[in-house]
């Protein structure tokens, strides 16, 4: 246990270092070393003791009273002595890196202006390379840049630091990518619930880029060949799973397999966060657990017992490094380090001691390793499955007398079926109480919020996770190597699972007082809750701790396929009912996706044949919302339509390639040249799309009696007098047409354009109007809302500074059902031709009536 006592003096040591720092004791100009010198006299007071019992000398021990038995053999001086240099060698770490080092000329931070936002400082311009995995959120890229010159008022300084910027979504960028970045150099800013300075400073970052312009810079790649190479492939298994899952699946399984959480929905995080499941989509000890416990199982039985060692130390290692290394990740890691290690080597592993030592080891390499939130959450959830599981299973013992051992007894399905729910009970149940016992304090004080259906959640949720990491992982190896038709029906076991754990998370959430807010829980309340925990946890399970011991036997081939094989069946059963579901009906559908400030339309035709009509901004939005009315088979789309090259509209398209076969692609014939469908042209035509263009009077059919046509702009030299760089007024406008049913989508199109087409009688009458330009005052004009005729009016319209919808065009459509996306998340539209019905998501004015419209006049 010296280890542990030595551990935790260390991070109070770093603890006291940051009071001491914060009281102005310790400040700028502190030397980096120093930490080193009492960690290197940690074993001279052990050797003094052994060379004074060598002498004959007894050594000095703390006086044993009555009632008291010291916790360890060797609690003695030359313990205290080592814990004091222990604690001096936290303080000094921490003086060595505090949150806010003080920075010299060579610094980037030197630079940083502390206007929050900039105002008044000169643009700088920084050289250096892309030095982090970029992730894609809401839109934008993120980047982290280390910089090696920076050129301030004309002049070139030679600097080094990290600087977090946030880049438009294309082009995309690689690890080591040398880039040129012009921007305002800020300090990073400390929000009112978030500290986003000390964050970064964490990570190594001291400085922040706003409003930055990012090219690529000529040269080789730079940065660390071996993250180049474990980042390429990483990049790889995110392209496979992308492209063989539908969202916000992928996006799940990228955050469980590979540590990639930027694609998933916040929204959909935010459900994890109330029913507190958000550990299942981290990389967390369970997916460290898997890699060792597979690759030591194949080197085993390649190279024996001991030679599997190093091959098993060095796939935990890249894999900790392939999912980011981030602190939660690296603690796990080293903690299935030191066990592999004691298992190869037959030698007994006390998990409390492995948690002290990795935690010691994290925070030597960073001190501010403490104060991250991941960090702490995974130490405690460890830590309380350590402390709180052999006690809570021994209960569930005396609870369920017996059913430890059914189904050895007899062998009866009764008792065999009994083990199984008590195994449910104690993954499900138990495990989660007992992390949650000392994570809960946590998450009270960081996020000021207590679930309430965690325990709920978590029981219906946590046995379908290892299908999760075994089969996905399986079939993203698979994927890497090229075989992706055989990838996919493995990834198809993982996405079931995935379905039920979203499932029960939003079932949950949705649940009266799923969450509750608690106000005032401050750093006092926060010591005192442990305080109280641990003392009721008590001395006599603390024994039981110092003498549990891990079990670990390498999974076996016969074990893992009876594990698996009966469940994956049914797994097969429900995936291909579902499939039988997801076939067309026969009616017409529209989706008017809810993808944010932008357009997105869905149709899929009775015998479904799938039309996508623009796709907002953000491609991981679009993803999403695709994957939720889609086939989860279904990764191809018939047509694309782009009907102007503004990014709200085109933006998210170009990312469509990399996860969709697509057919055909159709574009404005007056804007087909325009140079921001550059990319977008690009993309479609390696992805080995045919792109074709339309004008007025143009028709597609898209079979079985539907029909798109096309009724604006006409040929560029009968366009009405506008803007030559006017894209909005030569967006393409649509009929669509099944039976007597009948939908007008407007793209962006605005007043002149519509003034046109109802003065050049075009064919205008339709049930529903896709309202124009996001409900603009520009557009939907009183006299051609009267020519459409409109019994709905859909508005895809989301968060915006634009004053979307106007007032004006909300009174224009007064008396007809008025439907938006801001309001009623995605809308649903189903025709057979004659009747129509309508449903919304988050609030249904209809209550999925059916709605049997008259003819509009033609």
């Amino acid at each position: 246990m010296t280890i542990l006592y030595l551990s935790l003096a260390y991070l109070i040591g770093i603890g006291v270092g940051r009071l001491l720092w914060g009281a102005g004791l310790i400040g700028c100009g502190f030397p980096v070393w120093p930490w080193l010198l009492p960690l290197a006299a940690l074993p001279l007071p052990f050797f003094w003791q052994n060379r004074q019992q060598i002498r004959g000398g007894p050594p000095l021990r703390w006086p044993v009273t009555a009632g008291f038995t010291p916790p360890v053999a060797d609690w003695n001086s030359a313990l205290a002595a080592a814990l004091l240099l222990a604690a001096l060698a936290g303080l000094l770490r921490y003086a060595s890196q505090p949150d806010q080092p003080c920075a010299t000329p060579t610094d980037l931070a030197y630079y940083n202006s502390r206007n929050p936002d900039g105002a008044a400082e000169q643009a700088v311009t920084l050289i250096g390379y892309v030095d982090n995995y970029p992730t894609a959120k809401n839109g934008r890229q993120q980047l982290t840049v280390r910089v090696e010159s920076l050129r301030v008022n004309g002049v070139d300084q030679p600097v080094t630091g990290r600087a977090r910027l946030s880049a438009s979504v294309e082009p995309r960028y690689i690890y080591g990518q040398p880039v040129r970045v012009e921007g305002l150099l800020v300090e990073p800013p400390v929000f009112e619930s978030f500290d986003y300075r000390a964050y970064l400073a964490r990570k190594g970052v001291h400085s922040q880029i706003l409003r930055p312009q990012v090219a690529k810079s000529d040269g080789p790649n730079r940065g660390n060949l071996l993250f180049r190479t474990l980042y390429a492939l990483r990049a790889r298994g995110e392209g496979v799973i992308n492209r063989l899952l539908p969202e916000p699946y992928a996006a799940l399984s990228n955050g469980m397999l590979l540590g990639i959480e930027a694609g998933i929905p916040d929204e959909l995080y935010e459900q994890f966060n109330l029913t507190g499941t958000s550990h299942v989509i981290v990389i967390s000890g369970s997916n460290v657990a898997i890699v060792a416990g597979v690759v030591m199982a194949l080197f085993v039985r390649l190279w024996g017992r001991r030679r599997a060692l190093w091959p098993t130390l060095a796939g935990i290692g890249l894999y900790a490094l392939l999912v980011g290394g981030d602190p939660a990740v690296m603690r796990a890691a080293l903690m299935g380090s030191l066990f592999v290690v004691a298992t190869v080597l037959n030698r007994q592993s006390t998990a409390l001691i492995s948690l002290g030592a990795a935690c010691w080891v994290m925070t030597l390499l960073n001190p501010l390793t403490l104060w991250d939130v991941g960090f702490e959450l995974s130490s405690a959830a460890t830590a309380g499955l350590i402390l709180f599981s052999p006690s809570l299973s021994a209960g569930l013992n005396r609870l369920w007398p017996g059913m430890a051992q059914a189904g050895h007894l007899t062998g009866s399905a009764l008792e065999k079926g009994g083990s199984v729910v008590r195994g449910l009970i104690e993954d499900g149940l138990l495990v989660t109480l007992a992390a949650n016992l000392t994570t809960l304090p946590l998450v009270v004080y960081y996020f000021g919020r207590l679930s309430l259906v965690s325990l709920l959640t978590n029981l219906l949720i946590v046995p379908v996770q290892p299908f999760i990491m075994l089969w996905g992982g399986a079939g993203l190896l698979v994927g890497l190597t090229g075989v992706e038709w055989l990838a996919q029906p493995l990834l198809w076991i993982p996405y079931l699972c995935l379905l039920w754990t979203v499932g029960m998370v939003r079932w949950s959430a949705a649940l009266p007082w799923a969450s509750v807010e608690v106000f005032s829980y401050g750093l006092g309340s926060l010591f005192l809750t442990y305080l109280l925990l641990f003392s009721w946890h008590g001395r006599a399970g603390l024994v039981k701790i110092l003498r549990w011991r891990p079990r670990i036997s390498p999974p076996t081939l016969w074990r893992w396929s009876s594990a698996v094989a009966l469940p994956a069946l049914g797994i097969g059963v429900l995936l291909l009912w579902q499939v039988l579901l997801s076939r067309p009906d026969g009616t017409l559908h529209l989706w008017f996706l809810d993808i944010g400030q932008g357009d997105g339309i869905l149709i899929q035709t009775p015998s479904g044949r799938q039309i996508l009509i623009d796709g907002g901004s953000d491609s991981q939005r679009l993803f999403a919302q695709l994957g939720g009315v889609m086939p989860f088979w279904d990764r191809s789309l018939d047509l694309v339509v782009a009907t102007h090259p503004d990014w709200d509209h085109m933006g998210a398209q170009i990312g469509l390639p990399d996860r969709f076969a697509i057919e055909q692609a159709l574009v404005s014939e007056n804007l087909y040249e325009n140079a921001d469908f550059d990319d977008w042209r690009t993309g479609m035509a390696d992805a080995g799309a045919s792109i074709a263009s339309q004008s007025q009077g143009g028709w597609i059919d898209l079979g079985d009696g539907v029909a798109l046509w096309v009724l604006w702009p006409p040929p560029e030299e009968a366009m009405p007098p506008v803007e030559d760089d006017d894209k909005n007024e030569r967006s393409l406008v649509l009929r669509l047409v099944y039976g007597e049913f009948s939908v007008l989508l407007t793209g962006d199109a605005g007043l002149p354009a519509e003034k046109a087409m109802a003065g050049g009688g075009e064919p205008l009458p339709a049930h529903i109007l896709k309202v124009g330009h996001h409900g603009s005052r520009s557009s939907t004009g009183p006299d051609f809302v009267q020519a459409v005729q409109p019994e709905i009016a859909v508005i895809q319209v989301g968060e915006n500074r634009y004053g979307h919808p106007a007032e004006d065009v909300l009174a224009t459509l007064a008396g007809r059902l008025v439907l938006r996306n801001d309001l009623q998340g995605r809308i649903h539209v189903r025709s057979d031709g004659v009747q129509m019905w309508v449903e919304t998501e988050r609030r249904n004015p209809l209550e999925t009536e059916d709605v049997s419209p008259g003819r509009p006049e033609e």
